[in-house]
Formats: C-alpha cells, sequence, structure tokens
C-alpha cells in the first residue's frame, strides 16, 4: 500500500488549512463560500471510496480512513457543514446557508467530472434536514448522480441525540449515568432523518441504521462501554465514532474488501 501521505486538492479553495484535513476535518464552514476535496490512503487503488455530506458525515472519517489502510482504498473527501448533497434545482427553501447553493453548485460539475468511484458514504444532520420532504427529494435526485456510473451510495441514519446537557449530567452522575442522563429513543431520533427513506430502494443505493448500537428500546445513553458518546448536542465523538468502525465494515458491500 503506498504511505497514507496528505494529499490535498482544492477545487474552489477559501484558504483551508491543511492542518484541517488532518484532523479529518475537509470541509467548507457554514457560511463560507468554497469547495474542497482531500485525499489520503492509497492513490494508486483499485477502489475509490469517498465521504460526501456535511459535518455529520466527516463523523465517519476515522473508521473509513482505518478501513481505506486495511483494504488499500484510495479516500476522498468533499464535506461543507450544515450543507448536504442537495440538488441545485431542487434546493429546499429553508437552509442554514445561502452558502449551500453555489457548494451544491459545485458538487454537481464535480461528480460528473470524478465518475471514478466506487463507494460513496453519506450521513446527514437531522437538526439541519428536520424531516423536510424537501430536503429528501432534493438528495434522492444528488443520489442518482452518485450513482450513475454505477457507484454504490451507503446512506447512514443520523445518529441520536443527547440532552443539550449531557456533559454535565456524566459529570454530576458518574454512578448514575444511564438513569440520570439518558433520553428516551423517540426523542432521540427527533427530528427524523428523511434521507435514507427517500433513497431507500434506489439502484445502487444501500441505507443503513446503527441506532440499535446507542439505545435500547426505550432510551439512549449518552455513555456506553466507558466512552463518551457525544462532543456536542449534535455529533458523536471520534472515539465512539472509531468504536462503530466494525459495523460500518459490515455494511460495505463485500466487493470493497478484498
Amino acid at each position: 500500500m503506498a504511505a497514507a501521505a496528505l494529499a490535498l486538492s482544492v477545487a474552489l479553495t477559501t484558504g483551508m488549512p491543511a492542518a484541517a484535513y488532518q484532523a479529518g476535518l475537509c470541509a467548507v464552514p457554514t457560511k463560507q463560500v468554497g469547495f474542497l476535496d482531500c485525499s489520503t490512503g492509497d492513490e494508486s487503488s483499485n477502489i475509490s471510496v469517498a465521504l460526501i455530506g456535511d459535518s455529520h458525515t466527516r463523523s465517519w472519517f476515522g473508521p473509513a480512513r482505518a478501513l481505506a489502510a486495511k483494504y488499500d482504498w484510495k479516500l476522498t473527501t468533499v464535506s461543507k457543514s450544515a450543507c448536504p448533497p442537495l440538488d441545485p434545482a431542487m434546493m429546499p427553501t429553508v437552509l442554514t446557508s445561502k452558502t449551500c447553493l453555489p457548494w451544491n453548485q459545485k458538487l454537481q460539475s464535480y461528480l460528473k467530472g470524478n465518475p471514478g468511484f466506487d463507494l460513496v458514504i453519506n450521513a446527514s444532520s437531522s437538526f439541519v434536514t428536520k424531516g423536510y420532504q424537501s430536503y429528501a427529494k432534493s438528495f434522492a435526485s444528488v443520489a442518482k448522480l452518485m450513482t450513475a456510473n454505477g457507484a454504490v451510495l451507503l446512506v447512514i441514519r443520523d445518529n441520536p441525540k443527547p440532552k443539550p446537557s449531557f456533559l454535565a449530567c456524566i459529570a454530576n452522575n458518574p454512578k448514575a449515568i444511564d438513569a440520570a442522563c439518558s433520553v428516551t429513543r423517540a426523542k432521540a431520533l427527533t427530528p427524523n432523518d428523511p434521507m435514507p427513506a427517500a433513497v431507500k430502494g434506489m439502484a445502487n443505493v444501500k441505507t443503513v441504521d446503527f441506532t440499535d448500537a446507542y439505545c435500547n428500546a426505550q432510551t439512549c445513553s449518552p455513555k456506553i462501554d466507558g466512552i463518551v458518546v457525544y462532543r456536542d448536542h449534535s455529533h458523536i465523538s471520534a472515539e465512539w465514532a472509531m468504536h462503530l468502525t466494525g459495523l460500518l465494515e459490515q455494511a460495505i458491500p463485500a466487493r470493497f474488501k478484498q
């Protein structure tokens, strides 16, 4: 396998430092206009894998990088915070930032000009999409573009959410975290993530739901197996993401794991 040295390609730069990539954050910030793609892993690999989406897609960078090393993939990250892949002709009226439109316009041309991805991994923040069908329909349109050349699109249902005060709760209840700091499964999954249902059953699309790794039948705890699950009110922690590497690996089709 080629050395996993950093290879940073800036398609439309806004001055994003390479250090951001090294932390797994090849991304354009929420309010900033720009477009970045970053690659690592085996540049000569026959398998090209991409993480394309918002910050919840980036949450899977650690596990994806570990799997890229294991299976000799080339791994590319294309991301903009609070901005899932959307069809520019079908943009929702409620957007976190207007900069999501030019990023998605650039993404369209990028995908058409880079038909070589074999596997695309995506997850979207339900705090952004809020269950809106306008997001779902627009995402489904982009999913067709992502898979037009035979690539597999793996869509991960968004992670459950904790109490906003979960860190203080853990600190104040070290021996009763589950009882004091958990939230109901229904609340943790609100708002609903509409993206997986929008693409389920489409050709070359696979959807996966890891909720059972976070929650039992009734509740979801912010600390599991000694690991703090979240880094904030929305995103999973890097340690928890790595804990889920095996689940991601199982979800990836066998032909990419030869």
